[in-house]
């Protein structure tokens, strides 16, 4: 028998003789509670228990309990005929939305499926980040950005374009990008490879709740790689702008996220990297204002409570099943 198995069962044998021995000195509440935890604790390092928890197959909607229930319910509630959404959970792919197949204006969101192409072309060596691209009047362009305010005929290489379309959803460099690559063409193609479809209706095109969910996916695998461009995409998307429409006073883990804003519409897409990373999209015609910031932030407080109450019943589901 191997050590560390040896080593296990000595400590789940001096566990249960430590607890047999406690429970003939106390029978009070607190002490009870404690040995379950104690028990839940030693179940939690269990191999069957990871299992369990990581099996998208378990904890289906037949076994939420009313809390987990309402805490869905409270977040469809909050979307009202002006906003749509679609939340992911990262590990089990469980998904629900409101109207997350209807489309608007996309706006700045479409960056982000542009860049990453960009990204993916770099890392097969077809696309050289380092190249300069010179700034002529023909991309002028007012919006979002801050090239527009630099000198005609400055310089720029494609790694800073792709830094400035994400961090500030630079409309001029993302024009310049989309020269690079062939234009969004050569973008809808390669996202519908990958089974996600682009409707373009001008350079910026569509968005859907739904479609944006797809491009978050495949961020979020392009993370998982841990490339160099994977990195420069996660650390421009977490300091992305408008972030604080989005992030919670007191929230302090990454929230990597692209916006897009244009007239009455207003849209996020972001990965929320909690214990339990999960997606939240939201398109909307709020415009650019504080009601809608607050909307936004409520949204994702909502939906922050359904995550964590959703682990917390799949956690419990999962000890009774190895118990």
């Amino acid at each position: 028998m191997k050590k560390s198995v040896k080593r296990l069962f000595v400590f789940l044998f001096i566990l249960i003789c430590g607890v047999v021995f406690l429970f003939f000195r106390s029978e009070s509440t607190n002490f009870k509670v404690t040995v379950h935890k104690v028990f839940d604790e030693v179940i939690k390092n269990t191999k069957k228990y990871k299992e369990c928890v990581n099996d998208p197959k378990e904890f289906t909607v037949d076994n939420f309990k009313e809390e987990l229930k309402n805490k869905e319910t409270d977040l469809k509630r909050h979307f009202n005929s002006n906003a749509n959404f679609t939340y992911v959970d990262l590990k089990t792919d469980y998904t629900f939305d409101k109207s997350g197949d209807s489309e608007s204006y996309a706006a700045s969101v479409s960056k982000l499926p542009a860049v990453i192409y960009t990204y993916h072309l770099a890392d097969e060596g077809k696309i050289d980040l380092n190249k300069e691209l010179k700034y002529t009047s023909n991309y002028s362009h007012g919006g979002s950005g801050v090239i527009q305010k630099d000198k005609v005929g400055s310089k720029y290489t494609i790694d800073k374009l792709l830094e400035y379309a994400i961090k500030y959803s630079d409309n001029i460099a993302y024009f310049m990008i989309l020269d690079q690559i062939g234009g969004t063409s050569n973008v809808k193609k390669y996202w519908e490879n990958l089974g996600v479809k682009i409707t373009y209706t001008d350079k910026f095109g569509n968005l859907s709740t739904n479609l944006g969910a797809g491009y978050l996916k495949e961020a979020y695998k392009y993370f998982l790689t841990n490339k160099d461009n994977a990195k420069k995409l996660y650390n421009n998307m977490k300091v992305s702008d408008n972030l604080d429409f989005i992030k919670n006073e007191g929230i302090t883990y990454d929230m990597p996220h692209k916006y897009g804003w244009y007239e009455s519409y207003y849209n996020d897409i972001s990965i929320v990297m909690s214990n339990h990373p999960y997606i939240l999209t939201i398109t909307s015609t709020k415009g650019f204002n504080n009601s809608t910031k607050n909307y936004f932030l409520k949204a994702h407080k909502l939906a922050l409570e359904f995550n964590d109450e959703y682990y917390k019943e799949k956690s419990e589901y999962c000890i009774q099943k190895v118990y």
